[in-house]
């Protein structure tokens, strides 16, 4: 019997063996800890980045990530780490472009989501998912002591406005085209929805960075008037803040947007990334963007039957047109540069 074996050992084919052995024991264990790594390891959390903009943060951090986290827990075993951060849409689609590490954008407008595309951090057939609607209303002081009843009431001599700036805010963007559509869709004359752009415009004396920050400074008495989501004003109320929301009889309809940061998100971040996005439009996630004032997605129907004539900005053209033409044509060349702005005043920590 050691004859053959010595026969074997002096051929060398042991070493061939051998070596084929050591080559499939590496494959497997270097295998073995890329699916770890894949999969994140039993016991280690999923840890996931959400930007999102800055009138979402009490609906997020209270209500949908609680729930969410639950939600992934219980089906599947694992901890789920969810951390966000908030600011103007504009300004974190920005971030993001530049290398901010968001899993999942929370972006108030279409155009943002472009941005995204435009700079390769989201691919060209990832699909936003809508995540509700909300109006652009008007808010004022208690019993509304100038009588805003439109857009046009923005204009009276001596009203001082705050806005989001559209530089760095969707509700910013959003705002100049719900003033712009609602006389463009009453008359049908674009010189009257300018002429009414422009005279809204000369009331505003403050430029908040986000629409929080906009809520925030009316909050702190600055202004009589301020154009934000329907949303916001409505959680505003809800938490206390003297004011009345009016609602104009012609309005446009906002429609924020999430969706995946395909450059950023990893193989194991990309499950659970995608959960999230299912659960903000489950009926789950729904009843609680509800809860928060969001009217659902579809904007159509009784959803909608408490505004008169709201409008779209796909009636406008779409965003890119939109965007063009009235965002940085009109207004970014023609209005503000005339703009008379007092010094804004040190706001708290209010994400942008």
């Amino acid at each position: 019997m050691q004859q053959p074996v010595r026969e074997w050992v002096k051929s060398g084919r042991w070493r061939r063996a051998g070596s084929w052995f050591l080559a499939t024991a590496l494959v497997a264990v270097v295998g073995f800890y890329a699916l770890r790594a894949t999969l994140g390891g039993s016991q280690s959390p999923v840890r996931l980045i959400v930007y999102a903009f800055s009138t979402q943060e009490g609906v997020l951090t209270d209500g949908i990530f609680p729930a969410f986290e639950q939600a992934w827990e219980a089906e599947t075993g694992r901890d789920l780490e969810l951390e966000a951060v908030f600011g103007a849409s504009g300004t974190l689609a920005g971030q993001i472009n530049l290398g901010a590490p968001a899993d999942v954008a929370l972006l108030s407008t279409a155009e943002h989501v472009d941005w995204l595309r435009l700079g390769h951090r989201v691919r060209q057939d990832t699909e936003p998912a809508i995540i509700g609607c909300t109006s652009m209303v008007i808010v004022t002081r208690p019993d509304n002591p100038w009588g805003v009843a439109d857009f046009s009431s923005l204009g009276q001599d001596g009203l001082t406005l705050i806005h989001s700036d559209p530089l760095s805010s969707g509700a910013g963007e959003w705002s100049v085209l719900a003033v712009y559509g609602s006389a463009l869709f009453e008359t049908g004359d674009p010189a009257a929805a300018r002429a009414q752009l422009s005279a809204v415009w000369e009331n505003v004396r403050l430029l908040a960075p986000s629409a929080r920050a906009a809520m925030t400074l009316f909050e702190l008495g600055a202004g009589d008037a301020l154009v934000t989501y329907e949303q916001d004003a409505l959680l505003a109320l809800q938490r206390g803040v003297a004011l009345e929301v009016v609602t104009p009889p012609r309005t446009i309809v906002a429609r924020p947007a999430a969706v995946l940061v395909d450059d950023n998100v990893t193989r194991a971040e990309r499950p659970v990334a995608e959960a999230l996005l299912r659960y903000l439009a489950s009926d789950a996630g729904l009843e609680i963007l509800d809860a928060h004032h969001m009217r659902p997605p579809s904007c159509r129907g009784e959803e909608m039957a408490t505004l008169a004539a709201p409008f779209t900005v796909e009636e406008m053209g779409g965003w890119s047109s939109a965007y063009e033409e009235l965002v940085k044509g009109l207004w970014q060349t023609e209005i503000a540069p005339g703009l008379k702005l007092e010094p804004a005043p040190r706001l708290p920590e209010v994400g942008e």
